[in-house]
């Protein structure tokens, strides 16, 4: 078997691989943003798609680079502009979304197993997607800066940045930096190292990698969901079920609360609910000020694990334990709807 992982410097890494998987697609995009005034259905606008099809050795068999004209954001952010180098000018001679995401669509096929360096990128394809109304026929794709961090480093929570990675391995490869095509080139270079460290992992650090990776699938699946609120205060937000209800990840139903949110630290707001038809669904919630002065919700829900539903539940219980006045301004919605709007309560403005 080493013999055979030896001859394919691909072969431990595809024993991560869906068993339909037919090629592979790494690919990366640059995107743009407003973030003085987002649009809350698309709040980042993929401007470039770049992406290389894999052969069985890992070779580059084929590319796609598109640049795209874009629709909301049409001024380039200044940050955008310093570490692509893309200009308004370049934009304004692309194809629209809809035009370049159907070509795209066509490269990657029916069974390719996509392959990013990081976690952001489907995210944000979904909701470009999302935005365009167009249904997504992509799997969440494999996380190979994921992937090298827990084989590399024993850390899958261990992030090195695709360039700092090339260092690490040793890998030569000379293109130009953060243009889409180019980083999708420099993640394929890396695969034969990722996977060549996961050929020292033995059964049980697998299987533990497996669990990671199957969390990760569902937090890339999870329904994500901002809305602008009329409250100042995090205790008003609290209180209102537009800003509370945890709907379904699966079919948007409104759960019931098993774990009312609370505030776990950092400002990141969790809870569980309970859907009749799908089980439990865990959520997380950010409180985030924007320029009106006003609160704007942003949510993502996941179907839950029962271990990690329970770790949540855990986490309630030690906050509940905590006597309020060592929380460090923490809330939970449940002891601030106790409480009336018109009755002293400590506020949290977020």
């Amino acid at each position: 078997m080493k013999n055979e992982m030896r001859e394919n410097p691909l072969e431990a890494l595809r024993a991560l691989f869906d068993e339909k998987t037919d090629g592979i697609v790494v690919f990366d995009l640059e995107w743009n943003q407003n973030s003085y005034a987002p649009n809350l259905r698309m709040p980042h606008e993929i401007i470039e798609i770049g992406a290389c099809r894999l052969g069985p050795q890992g070779e580059i068999t084929d590319r796609f680079s598109e640049l795209i004209c874009p629709r909301l954001y049409k001024r380039v952010d200044k940050h955008i502009r310093q570490v692509t180098g893309i200009t308004e000018q370049e934009l304004s001679s692309g194809r629209s979304f809809p035009e370049v995401i159907a070509d795209f669509m066509r490269f990657c096929g029916d069974a390719a197993q996509l392959i990013t360096w990081g976690r952001d990128d489907y995210p944000v394809l979904r909701r470009n997607l999302e935005y365009y109304m167009q249904p997504s026929p992509f799997s969440p794709p494999l996380d190979a800066q994921l992937v090298f961090g827990y084989a590399h480093f024993g850390d899958a929570h261990r992030q090195m940045n695709l360039h700092a990675a090339l260092e690490e391995t040793g890998t030569l490869l000379e293109v130009p930096a953060h243009r889409a095509v180019y980083d999708a080139e420099c993640t394929a270079a890396l695969l034969p190292a990722v996977s060549a460290a996961l050929e020292g992992l033995g059964e049980e650090k697998r299987a533990e990698l497996s669990g990671i990776l199957e969390r990760e699938r569902r937090i890339a699946d999870s329904v994500l969901r901002s809305r602008p609120t009329r409250h100042t205060v995090q205790t008003d937000a609290l209180r209102d079920d537009a800003v509370t209800n945890l709907l379904c990840p699966l079919c948007g139903r409104k759960t019931s609360f098993i774990v009312p949110w609370f505030d776990a630290g950092r400002d990141r707001y969790e809870a569980i609910g309970q859907c009749p038809q799908h089980g439990k669904a865990e959520g997380q919630m950010h409180l985030k000020r924007g320029s009106n002065g006003c609160l704007i919700m942003h949510q993502r829900v996941l179907l839950a694990a029962e271990d990690e539903a329970a770790a949540v539940k855990e986490a309630y219980r030690l906050f509940l334990l905590t006597p309020p006045a060592k929380r460090h301004h923490r809330l939970c919605m449940e002891e601030v709807r106790r409480v009336s709007p018109k009755q002293n309560f400590p506020t949290k403005k977020g």
